[in-house]
């Protein structure tokens, strides 16, 4: 379109603008006309998106198709949640595990099929027209699938979203994944950089460097789906935090032993792995009438960090050097560690229902 690249990429800004939009909608929507039909109107919104961006001729109109698909992504964050929620109430860690590792497949497999799109000269119209199809067979597959049954569940009465902002554990959880989806997507950005000009690698091993990253992330979430009847999604949390920082330590510690620089970049995604994924769990567990609502709560902060953190780590790049910017990732890590910890020291919805009736 002979745009400057600022311009183009208002494209991502239209897709986030749209995703923050979408989260109190769909969490509200999830618990009015249930998380299923939510998820089938976010689906369309998202074939339209994809669709959109592959035959605007201009630039308006195309930003206006990357609202449109931020506000299914971010219907579908929430509304996906909320239909595994509803599935699976007597394993609700383990399968979250399972939806989530989704994600890191999708994000390990959209830039290899890109690669390979740009190498045979795919038009990215053809390409997004491609992802429209997908998407449309997604949301008639949807539409033609039974209802699931909803549960009702009587350990307290719902109250809304300002009933949920009145308890901590919101704040928590979601100032948890402020820190982690922040970090995990600053990591991201920033690891081929650190890698092609710290470390000296060549473009294509930097890349697959980050790659690693994320078939860490698929790792660590199969894992914690596989041992979370074993471990609790509190406890599973900090010990994959805990790790995440001591494998940050090691790359910043070694940028010369690319064997161990490896193995730290696989773990580093690994101990990342099932924190969303748990921390949406524990939501779920402690608000069990109102799902779709503390789930948009937790991912709107995950959504704020993940806008805000890898710009922070960029400006420690430029102001201050490479190894600063991984030290401030670690920073951050360490502190989500210490605000996860808050997660046991706050009561449940039903204690604390309790003690308020037998106070009265």
């Amino acid at each position: 379109m002979g745009v400057p690249i600022d311009h183009a990429g208002l494209i991502v800004s239209a897709v986030s603008l749209g995703y923050f939009a979408a989260l109190t909608i769909a969490g509200e929507a999830s618990e009015k006309i249930g998380p299923q039909t939510t998820m089938s109107t976010a689906m369309v919104l998202a074939t339209a998106g994809f669709f959109g961006i592959a035959v605007a001729p201009i630039l308006a109109l195309m930003l206006a198709s990357a609202f449109v698909m931020g506000l299914g992504f971010g219907a579908v964050d929430v509304a996906g949640n909320a239909v595994v929620v509803e599935l699976n109430r007597a394993r609700l860690a383990s399968a979250l595990n399972y939806l989530h590792l989704m994600f890191g497949v999708g994000a390990l497999l959209g830039p290899i099929i890109v690669g390979f799109a740009l190498a045979a000269h795919v038009s990215y119209a053809a390409l997004f027209g491609a992802g429209a199809g997908v998407s449309a067979a997604v949301t008639i597959t949807l539409f033609t699938t039974p209802q699931t049954a909803r549960e009702i569940h009587l350990a307290h009465e719902a109250g809304g979203f300002l009933s949920i902002l009145a308890h901590p554990l919101a704040w928590i959880l979601a100032t948890v994944l402020f820190l982690y989806v922040g970090t995990e997507n600053g990591i991201g950005a920033w690891l081929f950089l650190l890698l092609h000009v710290r470390s000296a690698l060549s473009e294509s091993i930097s890349s697959w460097g980050v790659s690693l990253y994320w078939g860490g992330l698929i790792a660590g979430r199969f894992a914690g789906a596989r041992l979370a009847h074993r471990i609790a999604p509190r406890p599973f949390t900090l010990m994959a935090s805990i790790l995440a920082a001591a494998a940050l330590a090691l790359l910043i510690a070694t940028p010369d032993a690319h064997a161990i620089t490896a193995a730290a970049i696989f773990l580093i995604g690994f101990g990342y792995g099932p924190i969303f994924p748990n921390m949406v769990a524990v939501g779920a567990e402690q608000f069990p009438a109102e799902v779709g609502r503390i789930t948009s709560i937790v991912v709107a902060g995950g959504a704020l960090g993940g806008a805000f953190v890898p710009w922070l780590m960029g400006h420690e790049i430029v102001v201050a050097g490479l190894d600063r910017s991984m030290l401030l990732a670690l920073a951050i890590t360490l502190l989500m560690t210490l605000v996860a910890l808050g997660t046991f020291r706050v009561p449940s919805i039903e204690r604390a229902n309790a003690s308020q009736r037998s106070g009265a």
